[in-house]
């Protein structure tokens, strides 16, 4: 009889510990992976619309990622008199499709409304920011920065799981510390970001749980059904990356009623 209950017992115990591992590797995977709901985005404070003479500057790792990120953003401010300029660090080129998307990449801010005198082309390689000297590296960007002198900067996010937005988040951060910047930092590359993780341009794109922490000011840019529009015909000149399945879906999925932005002041 006792080893009848022994091995009941024992089987009730490792039930129960098997429904509580469960449920925290239930609640660890919402924090880590998933976003806020859709409700959430009436509690996030909005980023300012750009205005006439204000001066922007976009640091987009490779290209699309700056029309994916902020291409609501930029046509607004080109609309309402603002001047934006953006440097391309990379070329593109991992799948030696260099020519290409540079062409994209012109025929796409030009839909935006940025002229292509605005446009700076850094053409380091794709994929290669971890292996190229720093300090010529934080020099270059902080020649364009200079060379602008802008009111907003908008780069990629540190945190980034990409190597090359990453990097690039990281040397923004250092090379304006203490200039009186204000940086918007955007999130491209992150797991199940943005959900859902397809063309459902009637939602909003929300931070992921992990990145909500106290220090981060998440703000959201309401796009304009107008804008939208003009944003996805942007998004849809970058031909060569919406052949790929994978990518396809990352980049419609951008096309949302909003964009996402960490506002950092560099006082």
């Amino acid at each position: 009889m006792k080893r009848l209950f022994d091995k009941y017992g024992l089987t009730k115990t490792l039930l129960v510990a098997g429904i509580i591992s469960a449920a925290i590797g239930w609640v660890y995977y919402s924090w880590y992976y998933q976003s806020l709901p859709q409700a959430a985005i009436y509690v996030l404070n909005s980023v300012p619309n750009p205005v006439a003479r204000e001066r922007i500057l976009v640091f987009s790792p490779h290209p699309d990622d700056e029309t994916l990120a902020a291409g609501g953003y930029m046509a607004t401010a080109e609309q309402n008199g603002a001047s934006v300029w953006i440097a391309l660090v990379t070329n593109g080129d991992r799948r030696g499709l260099e020519y290409a998307r540079y062409s994209e990449f012109i025929k796409a801010t030009g839909t935006l409304g940025v002229p292509e005198s605005h446009l700076f082309f850094l053409g380091y390689p794709d994929g290669g920011l971890s292996k190229i000297p720093q300090a010529s590296f934080e020099k270059n960007l902080q020649n364009i920065v200079n060379e602008v002198n802008p009111n907003i900067i908008i780069a990629p996010d540190p945190k980034d799981y990409n190597k090359d937005h990453s990097i690039i988040g990281q040397t923004i951060e250092k090379i304006t510390a203490g200039k009186g910047k204000t940086i918007y930092y955007y999130i491209i590359h992150y797991p199940h970001f943005p959900l859902p993780q397809s063309y459902d341009p009637n939602s909003y794109i929300l931070p992921p749980l992990r990145l909500m922490g106290s220090r981060e000011d998440w703000r959201k840019f309401i796009v304009s059904p107008y804008t939208e529009a003009i944003k996805k015909n942007a998004i849809l000149e970058y031909k060569s990356q919406l052949a790929n399945p994978f990518l396809q879906s990352l980049l419609l999925g951008m096309i949302r009623e909003n964009e996402l932005f960490v506002v950092v002041n560099r006082g």
